[in-house]
């Protein structure tokens, strides 16, 4: 479970009634469903809603959109901007619009479309995702869907569809772009859940040393230069500083080696191949 700090360096502009709520439920919520079992787990959990929320500072869909936007969210619903025009700035009516007569939903007149719009910091979307994620919950989501973005009710929320999707066998092979793939049904916004599972990664491993404390430029370069060559990209350039992408880098060939957290020692070397 991160800390208080470690989430708000993470989520920096969450609302401080979020942060309380994550840092009081969060150790008994993430371990009830298994979620803080696994580094992988973790990782891929806190970077998903990272992304799904931005940053845990978007609870509910507005869905307040130009008629051009519009078109591009939905191009196969709106030919053209004329054809949005009636739901420019009218998230409501654009809202029992496209969400209309799927995901358990009613036709455009049920208002079924904007009573279950997004919602949480996984946005959990129509009428069935909010029946079934509400019963893992123990909450009624159908009559009060409101619930689900209520500070004290999110992080269960978010940690109940995790569990309704079995995203944690998904998470213990290793494989985020599945996971991705099971919340929203393709790979919408893929580099920017990548770029969040780096922040995370680089957040709870440590954070970086102060330029006195850091091995030599020499061995760092080395360390960043057999991390590329291993498939380790994120590490970024080869510059001789320990900053958050070699931080973020090192956790994940850590992790996935089986070395304990730390940065570069001599068991993360031996493992590279750098010492005789």
């Amino acid at each position: 479970m991160p800390s208080e700090s470690e989430l708000r360096e993470l989520y920096p502009r969450a609302p401080q009634p979020n942060i309380d709520a994550f840092v009081q439920n969060g150790d008994e919520i993430l371990e009830r469903f298994g979620i803080s079992a696994t580094p992988n787990r973790l990782q891929f959990f806190l970077a998903q809603i990272g992304h799904e929320s931005g940053g845990l500072t978007i609870t509910a869909e507005n869905l307040n959109y130009r008629a051009e936007r519009i078109c591009e969210v939905w191009p196969s619903r709106f030919a053209d901007a004329d054809s949005a025009r009636p739901f420019e700035h009218n998230p409501e009516g654009l809202a029992n619009n496209v969400y209309s007569n799927r995901m358990g939903n009613g036709p455009p007149e049920s208002g079924d479309g904007w009573r279950y719009r997004g919602r949480g910091y996984i946005q959990i979307t129509g009428r069935d995702d909010y029946d079934a994620v509400g019963t893992v919950a123990g909450l009624d989501l159908i009559d009060n869907p409101d619930l689900a973005n209520a500070p004290d009710n999110a992080l269960l929320v978010a940690c109940s569809f995790w569990q309704w999707k079995s995203l944690n066998n998904l998470c213990d092979s290793g494989d985020f772009v599945a996971v991705t793939r099971r919340i929203n049904g393709g790979t919408i916004g893929i580099e920017d859940r990548r770029a969040w599972l780096e922040k995370v990664r680089g957040v709870l491993a440590m954070s970086p040393p102060a330029p006195d404390d850091q091995p030599s430029a020499e061995v760092v370069i080395a360390v960043q230069k057999a991390l590329r060559a291993n498939g380790y990209v994120e590490v970024g350039a080869a510059d001789g500083l320990i900053g958050r992408h070699t931080v973020s880098a090192i956790a994940r060939f850590r992790q996935e080696n089986g070395l304990p957290p730390g940065l570069i020692d001599n068991e993360l070397e031996n493992r590279l191949g750098l010492t005789a």
